[in-house]
């Protein structure tokens, strides 16, 4: 057989040209023949490969991929090629080699609204769609299920089209470190003394690696550490920026830029641990020849390759939301620490594993099957419409018993809990458990105009709630748990869409949970723990959203659902929850702006009003959710919090208005005009007017600060 491979450069110290050359090699091994089609080649071409170079030009990187993609197109019409593998996403391939991470889920969460009509955005999300759209024919090799599960998050992706291969490692660069040069030489060439730390940074592309993260954890040692530690970057990138915030943290003299080597395994010998705190990366296979090399590891969890970390117990992975003072804390901890001749040993253990290796062979296998498969994913494509995108989870599906199409869908009946314009919820059973439907009909473009006219953005249908039920688990906070969802049309004002979520274990909300807090305050040992345990988890939910780009437009203690559970000892014990639900109107971005915040936490303070919260309660609330001291939050937040206070007192004074107007209403209907004077509404100098209970409130806050 005969394969094209299609990549946009070659370089040696990429890990995708790596990956494809060890393709290439298993191929060529087993009898086929192998052309690669790219843009440039640095290195040596091995024997047995053919290498044809497509001549492209372009001022940016995605007008250059732009015209590699025209220029390939022309290279390829008229060959027969068995099958044509793209190691870029390029549309109109038989198989994708999944290297890079999802490209529209970074952006939408990284950039601005507006970043979405660039051309370079234009350029890139539309080739990736033509990749992984639901109605694509591209079989994909997929290097990681959590990269895998982020792809079909925006694009509904088949899982008939995935073959998730096991990690990339070429066994006889990492199975003969004995007979490398001993350890204390190495260290010796590289100027390190035995009694310092040698830390390692390695990788392309240091931004996305995170070297500033690892730049300013040098700089939180502590002095009498720092001068016995040293951080070597290794890898091909721009150095200057980081240079410089070396120098501005003043580490220079202990980060040192080593460019490309070739002798990575001789260098993790040397190590004393790996540090690799990525912003995004697909699979990260410097973690895992680290591991098996018996250098201890520390990295974020966005890695593909990072539960690697923790089956081979040789070091530590971060939370899933990343938090900088955590990173400072676990570096300080693991090179003091007594187990890294333990990880060193666990490590070593787990190279021993045999399915580490043997990628090459899974891959060329589902070359060699592809010809086939493409026959049955493309009877499977064709029987859904083009504008028509379905996710059923494999369970739901089954107790569906074929009712599992789009319009069946969105005809199910149950209880309906709420009805409005474009929108039902309501709750079904299937088999033995319990979902919530919401199905978007379509809002209009009356209704969409009205919003963009008050600079709101409209819910047009489910989308936003699949995202955001993804995002708030991607940042550990308990919420739904999606079981299906569904989009058909491309109208925003008529398309039509649907979510359905598993049944919580509970329905009690907050507001309802706190309503006698006022009259009968939690006395008990156990009912002041769980107050505390309530506070603590909202403000936690608060923080982390606001701190990752996210706010919740709606954020009321009605959308919080306890499941709260006791141990013996009257602790609040593990599995308790607190659910944050109702997610239709989720924003997300790479910075939470501090108006949405205010809404959010001033949205809280609103529905809080009547819950009898001490001024304790309330300071203890700004204290935890800015971790900082209170009278530095005092000094330097006043306004922040006085417009947290004034907006919460307008919205509560508002709700007072409302209600005493609808009972004007019930008592006009009635014929008690008399009761009706008597409900009028109060007016600025009464002392219980909701005007002066804002001025009240507001004055309270001054006096709170003041003292």
């Amino acid at each position: 057989m005969h394969f094209a491979f299609c990549l946009y450069k070659h370089f040696p110290y990429s890990g995708l040209s790596l990956d494809m050359l060890r393709i290439a090699h298993e191929c060529i091994q087993r009898g086929h023949q192998a052309t690669v089609y790219t843009g440039s080649w640095e290195g040596d071409i091995p024997a047995g490969l053919e290498v044809k170079i497509v001549k492209h030009f372009g001022l940016t990187n995605h007008t250059r991929a732009g015209a590699f993609h025209k220029k390939l197109h022309l290279a390829l019409a008229g060959t027969n090629y068995d099958v044509v593998v793209g190691f870029n996403k390029i549309p109109d391939m038989d198989i994708y080699y999944c290297g890079d991470y999802c490209y529209v889920g970074r952006s939408y969460l990284r950039h601005s609204f507006f970043y979405r009509f660039t051309p370079r955005f234009l350029y890139f999300s539309r080739f990736e769609r033509g990749v992984f759209d639901a109605s694509s024919k591209t079989n994909i090799l997929s290097l990681s299920d959590r990269e895998k599960a982020i792809y079909q998050q925006y694009y509904l992706t088949q899982d008939s089209r995935f073959l998730t291969l096991p990690p990339t490692l070429e066994k006889a660069r990492w199975a003969n470190l004995d007979n490398l040069a001993s350890r204390e030489l190495i260290r010796k060439s590289l100027s390190i003394e035995e009694d310092e730390n040698l830390v390692l940074l390695i990788g392309s592309g240091f931004q996305t690696k995170g070297l500033d993260r690892a730049i300013i954890a040098m700089a939180a040692l502590p002095p009498e550490l720092l001068s016995k530690t040293r951080l070597y970057v290794v890898g091909q990138d721009k150095i200057e920026p980081f240079q410089r915030i070396a120098k501005r943290y003043d580490v220079s003299d202990h980060v040192m830029f080593l460019g490309g080597r070739k002798d990575v395994p001789a260098l993790m010998k040397a190590g004393d641990m790996l540090l690799h705190p990525a912003y995004a990366e697909t699979t990260g296979g410097v973690l895992l020849e680290a591991i098996v090399s018996g250098l201890p590891v520390l990295a974020t969890p966005v890695c593909g390759y990072a539960p690697h970390i923790n089956h081979a117990k040789a070091g530590h992975v971060l939370r899933k939301r990343f938090s900088q003072q955590e990173l400072n804390e676990k570096l300080h901890e693991m090179l003091l620490s007594n187990k890294k001749n333990r990880w060193r040993e666990n490590g070593l253990q787990y190279g021993q594993n045999p399915s580490l290796y043997v990628m090459p062979q899974r891959a060329v296998d589902f070359i060699e099957q592809n010809s086939v498969q493409r026959k049955l994913y493309s009877k499977a494509t064709s029987e859904r419409q083009p504008d028509e995108s379905l996710y059923i989870c494999s369970e739901l599906r089954q107790a569906l018993q074929g009712q599992d199409n789009f319009y069946d869908m969105m005809d199910i009946e149950g209880k309906v809990y709420r009805e409005a314009l474009g929108r039902r919820t309501m709750r079904f059973t299937r088999g033995e458990k319990d979902y919530f439907l919401k199905a978007h009909t379509g809002v209009g473009w009356r209704e969409i105009v009205k919003n963009l006219i008050y600079l709101r953005a409209p819910v047009v249908g489910a989308l936003n709630e699949w995202h955001g039920v993804h995002r708030l688990k991607d940042l550990e906070i308990d919420t739904m748990t999606v079981s299906a969802y569904g989009i058909r049309g491309r109208n925003p004002a008529t398309k039509h869409s649907f979510i359905v979520t598993e049944a919580l274990p509970t329905e009690t909300s907050l507001e309802d949970f706190c309503a006698d807090w006022k009259h009968n305050p939690p006395t008990t040992l156990s009912q002041v723990r769980l107050k505390r345990w309530i506070l603590n988890k909202v403000v936690e939910t608060a923080r982390v959203i606001h701190e990752n780009g996210a706010n919740h437009r709606d954020f009321y203690l009605c959308h919080f659902l306890l499941d709260a559970h006791f141990t013996p000892e009257e602790t609040i014990a593990p599995e308790s929850k607190l659910y944050l639900i109702d997610l239709h109107r989720l924003q997300m971005r790479r910075k939470t702006p501090e108006r949405w915040a205010v809404k959010d936490i001033a949205g809280l303070y609103y529905s809080s009003k009547d819950i009898g919260l001490t001024k304790r309660d309330l300071l203890r609330f700004m204290k935890l959710y800015r971790g900082k001291p209170l009278r530095e939050i005092f000094t330097n937040e006043m306004a922040f919090w006085q417009k947290v206070m004034s907006r919460g007192n307008k919205l509560y004074a508002s709700e007072k208005r409302k209600a005493l107007a609808k009972q004007n209403l019930k008592n006009v209907a009635s014929g008690d005009v008399k009761k009706t004077d008597q409900l009028s509404a109060p007016t600025s100098s009464n002392p219980s007017s909701p005007r002066s209970q804002v001025e009240s409130s507001a004055a309270n806050f001054k006096e709170m600060i003041g003292k």
